[in-house]
């Protein structure tokens, strides 16, 4: 079974719901034998790097709400989180995500695409590290055990910027205008940061090829 997963690294939902996914996989017994891509998606494209402020701050600029309605949507989100097991911290970062999906690009090639992104993940959501710091990234990628040294020449060149861009064409082209967005087999869809249960379903459907 095929399942490519279009997320972003600073996306909670996409946390989330990763985290159940892999829950569902080990509960019907279909995680061995899973062969997971995650895909690039950059939820603000225009998020230039080098630069990097409170998450709150940017959330209250797209909302247009005050500071402490986005510090109270960040705890929302936090104690959902907290019913997978996840402990998310409130000081968050808003970051461009580009050179860290480019990294992912490197832990796919390299067969560490999942342990990457889920390093990525509890390094921003649980630890609240600064995930475009390239000192960030290559500790990460360490504790993901990509080669130190094509790491660092990953970020210091261009390398697999244009595999970042396909990943979001294709999303365009699937019509995925958020995430988390999964495809299994190339073929069925699943939105969003599903129930355990809606993903355990959706998975043994499509195991028995009646998901349509």
């Amino acid at each position: 079974m095929r399942i490519d997963i279009w997320s972003d690294y600073v996306c909670p939902f996409c946390y989330i719901g990763s985290t159940r996914l892999m829950k569902a996989l080990e509960e019907t017994g279909l995680k061995e034998g899973a062969e997971i891509t995650y895909r690039s998606f950059q939820l603000d494209p225009d998020a230039k790097a080098g630069e990097s402020g409170p998450y709150y701050r940017s959330l209250a600029e797209k909302y247009g709400i005050s500071d402490e309605e986005a510090k109270s949507r960040i705890r929302q989100v936090a104690m959902m989180a907290s019913r997978d097991g996840l402990n998310f911290t409130e000081e968050l970062f808003h970051v461009s995500t580009f050179d860290a999906h480019r990294l992912g690009h490197l832990a796919r090639k390299t067969g560490s695409g999942t342990k990457f992104t889920e390093a990525m993940y509890r390094s921003y959501f649980v630890d609240g590290l600064d995930i475009s710091s390239k000192d960030v990234l290559l500790s990460i990628a360490g504790e993901a055990g990509l080669p130190h040294d094509e790491a660092m020449e990953v970020l210091e060149g261009s390398e697999y910027s244009y595999e970042v861009k396909k990943d979001q064409k294709d999303a365009r082209d699937y019509g995925i205008s958020g995430v988390p967005f999964f495809v299994v087999d190339g073929k069925y869809a699943l939105s969003g940061a599903q129930s355990p249960e809606s993903f355990r379903k959706a998975l043994e459907r499509a195991r028995d090829g009646k998901l349509g």
